[in-house]
């Protein structure tokens, strides 16, 4: 089915992505402190190649790749290095951090992938936006940002018996950075396929079997394999169960609909990103029903000015052409 005449189709595409990943962020952070960084990163990739096949072989099909695809870069080969970088890579740092300084902190730090997408952007795909789409994005990245750095809950953190806060901050922007890239990877590769193909299933698919390839055979050489397996194959602590609810909701779910986002707002990925850095503002309402966290008149101001970046940056071309008509008036 055909999306792209609907209006503002990728950007309802990427606000139902970050409803997905606020989601799967909850079960993942336990999985990370049951499992293991590592071992979750291993068989959360497993588990969503495996269920993305299925869906392939039942409902589409297998992309074909070849060897020139990779040679003369065509879309399998973009959608192979985003996965390296933004999944294998960018969610193992996430992992990691989010042990440490757990989701509320932790999601505070995807605001830094609208930047690394913006410049990723600007070099790979060409994507230009103007002054008022900037607003959008700072507006958007502040108020997130004031709504989930306090003291407090920096305070919640250093007590919590999984890591340094550096550490865990430092794992967090390397995790938002490769993101970013990743998405303007991706990005590319719809860019440069043909109109029928791929579509964001097969695009997630790719994705998908190159990041599990790569760092399998990255954990295999290095002969860690036994090391990480163990905490899967023992289902330390139930850990499992959670990272295959973080797995249909992120990887499976939460990917095809980025994947739909991107190819609708071809080389403009950075307001999909900027979208998905809602994902603190998703967590309030989740943080409420899991554990009962009040919320007050600021983290509603917050969530206001938020959602007031993201509607600057959507309308940022109306926006600049009226305050160009009545500056010339």
């Amino acid at each position: 089915m055909d999306l792209s005449g609907i209006p503002f189709a990728g950007e309802a595409a990427a606000v139902l992505t970050t409803i997905s990943w606020t989601i799967c962020i909850f079960p993942f952070t336990a999985a990370s402190r049951k499992l293991g960084a590592g071992p979750l990163n291993h068989f959360r990739l497993l588990l969503a190649c495996t269920i993305l096949t299925i869906l392939l072989l039942v409902f589409s099909e297998v992309p074909s790749v070849s060897v020139s695809d990779f040679t003369g870069g065509g879309a399998p080969f973009w959608f192979f290095i985003s996965g390296v970088i933004g999944l294998a890579l960018g969610d193992y740092f996430g992992f990691s951090g989010f042990a440490i300084l757990g989701p509320r902190v932790g999601s505070v730090f995807t605001t830094l992938a609208p930047i690394a997408t913006l410049f990723a952007g600007w070099f790979l795909v060409g994507e230009r936006i103007n002054p008022v789409g900037l607003l959008g994005i700072t507006v958007t990245i502040l108020s997130v940002t004031a709504l989930s750095f306090s003291k407090a809950e920096i305070l919640k953190v250093k007590e919590s018996g999984h890591g340094k806060f550096r550490h865990g901050v430092f794992y967090l922007i390397l995790s938002s950075s490769c993101q970013g890239i990743g998405l303007v990877l991706a990005n590319k590769g719809f860019s440069v396929a043909s109109p029928d193909s791929p579509d964001p299933v097969q695009a997630t698919w790719m994705r998908m079997v190159a990041g599990t390839v790569v760092i399998f055979f990255l954990t295999i050489v290095s002969g860690k394999l036994p090391e990480i397996a163990r905490p899967v194959l023992q289902n330390r602590q139930n850990g499992n169960w959670y990272a295959l609810a973080g797995t249909l909701f992120g990887p499976v779910a939460g990917v095809m609909l980025s994947m739909l986002a991107v190819s609708l707002l071809k080389n403009q990925p950075s307001i999909a990103q900027t979208i998905f850095s809602l994902l603190p503002v998703m967590a309030l309402p989740v943080n409420y029903m899991l554990y009962r966290e009040k919320v007050g008149w600021k983290q509603v101001a917050v969530v206001a000015g938020a959602c007031g970046g993201v509607i600057i940056l959507v309308w940022r071309d109306a926006a600049a052409s009226l305050f160009l008509l009545n500056f010339a008036q």
